[in-house]
């Protein structure tokens, strides 16, 4: 028979699974603070019937799972989801393009947009901060990827970004959220 050690244990290690976090230290934090709860509840203290869980990078809470990635872009951007999925695609939580021509009147200001529309999507659909490892990956799907050049194309002011070297993230600024949305709008009416 399992203790109510090993119980929590399993528990814990159940939940910081179900988080997904990739980060070990990370993934320390949550099994610890894990560990606390449920080693409490086996105190005495009562176990809430719903979990409130919170990211643990931006710490706000995580919302229900009862709305799709399609769902959340297709709200923001007023644009239908069989029309999304004629401009996007989403395969294991990567996002990329599908479109078979990028518009922009040179290779710089189609990497621009390339990059503004995957944001927009991560941002609007996952998280807010996108690493520069996923937007290379867009890039090279769309075979717009420059190693040279990309970093200086996405100079912009559609563009925030921190960090350093390969560690860099990268998100939609408020005039860079107002072209793409304008952006995909026409991207979806061309579609049509």
């Amino acid at each position: 028979m399992d203790s109510k050690f090993q119980i929590a244990l399993k528990k814990a290690n159940a939940e910081v699974k179900e988080l997904g976090v990739d980060d070990p230290e990370l993934k320390k934090i949550a099994f610890s603070k894990a560990i606390d709860f449920y080693l409490n509840v086996n105190r005495g203290l009562k176990e809430p019937k719903e979990l409130h869980r919170i990211d643990l990078i931006t710490r706000k809470p995580l919302e229900q799972k009862d709305s799709s990635f399609w769902e959340k872009v297709s709200d923001a951007s007023g644009c239908a989801i069989d029309k999304l999925k004629d401009v996007y695609a989403l395969k294991d939580k990567q996002i990329s393009l599908v479109l078979s021509n990028i518009p922009g009147e040179s290779k710089a200001d189609k990497q621009r947009n390339l990059a503004a529309l995957i944001l927009y999507a991560y941002s609007e659909g996952m998280h807010e901060w996108t690493s520069s490892t996923l937007l290379a990956e867009a890039a090279k799907h769309s075979k717009l990827y420059d190693t040279n050049r990309f970093a200086k194309n996405i100079r912009h002011d559609w563009f925030r970004s921190h960090g350093v070297r390969k560690g860099i993230k990268y998100k939609l600024s408020g005039p860079g959220m107002n072209a793409v949305k304008a952006l995909l709008i026409g991207l979806t009416k061309n579609n049509e």
